[in-house]
């Protein structure tokens, strides 16, 4: 069976709305910049296509039949749609853009560059709705089914079909309560570190087995004193603040006012073995040309760069 609407040329909408606005054959042949016979042709083409007449002439030009007045709407709409749609490039306004985006995110980058990204987002796109949420292993299978708009993620290496820019670097440091019995040492070796217990943030994109996670904890010196993973970081940060358990994360964690108020951090020997050292944004290349995620990827960008600036400066 065929398909309707293989038989409809866009240009017969076009036509059609100017017929309706002109209800003059000879000035819609002007607007359009055709001759009159062409418009002509063109009428009786829309009149078979559509089964009616269309228009009826009289002394005051081209009377609407009652089909034509019925579709005068739906073709408005249609060629505006379109037209907002073709044009939207250059016409883009985040101001007046109503969408809902979905962003998975670790919770390194959720207390770093996201409330500078909220809070410029929450002005400059006021009808944008933002769903963030944990990173979790399928998040490269919902960003390709478009289920996921970005993510926030931990890791260097990405496949063809991602499209990708590195937010900020971050190194690991060894995390404390400001009593820990540690916390006056100058110098805490691995020996000392080993008579702790750790706990672990764990994101499903950074290691997904235990034997993978065995090894990751070996290289920073860490063997089988691991009792606690979870991927819930306010619940590590309460426990770590409790107790006297150690936690090896990134550095910028303490960027967070929430994490230094209660924390102090320790630099770790040189020779940690770290496989990830930075945070990186990705989208699927099916976005990379749409205005609104354009527009998105710049404004995460700027935030989480205004931050790596203040640190900086705090730092220095």
């Amino acid at each position: 069976m065929q398909d309707p609407l293989s038989r409809i040329d866009l240009n017969l909408l076009v036509a059609l709305q100017v017929l309706m606005q002109e209800k003059n054959v000879t000035r819609a042949a002007e607007r359009l910049f055709v001759t009159q016979p062409a418009m002509s042709k063109t009428l009786n083409r829309l009149r078979n296509l559509l089964d009616d007449e269309l228009f009826v002439r009289s002394s005051h030009g081209l009377i609407p039949t009652p089909k034509t007045l019925e579709l005068e709407k739906p073709v408005s709409d249609i060629l505006s749609q379109l037209t907002e749609l073709m044009v939207s490039n250059r016409e883009f306004d985040p101001a007046n853009t109503a969408a809902t985006i979905s962003l998975a995110t670790l919770g390194t980058s959720a207390s770093v560059g996201m409330p500078a990204f909220l809070d410029r987002l929450r002005f400059e796109a006021p009808k944008l709705l933002l769903i963030s949420q944990h990173i979790d292993q399928r998040w490269e299978e919902r960003l390709r089914s478009g289920n996921l708009d970005f993510a926030i993620v931990a890791k260097n290496k990405f496949s063809d079909d991602f499209v990708t820019h590195r937010l900020m670097n971050i190194r690991p440091v060894l995390y404390m309560r400001k009593d820990h019995p540690l916390a006056k040492v100058e110098r805490i070796t691995l020996e000392k570190r080993r008579e702790f217990q750790h706990m672990a943030v764990y994101f499903p994109n950074f290691e997904s087995t235990r034997e993978e996670m065995q090894k990751l904890f070996a290289s920073f010196g860490i063997l089988s004193n691991v009792p606690f993973l979870t991927t819930n970081l306010m619940m590590c940060l309460e426990t770590l603040r409790t107790t006297d358990m150690l936690m090896i994360g990134s550095d910028r964690l303490m960027e967070s006012s929430l994490v230094h108020e209660n924390f102090i951090s320790k630099p770790l020997e040189d020779n940690i073995n770290l496989k990830i050292d930075a945070l990186s944004l990705v989208q699927h290349v099916r976005t990379q040309n749409s205005p609104l995620h354009q527009w998105l990827t710049n404004l995460i960008i700027e935030s989480f760069a205004e931050d790596d600036i203040a640190s900086q400066i705090t730092n220095d």
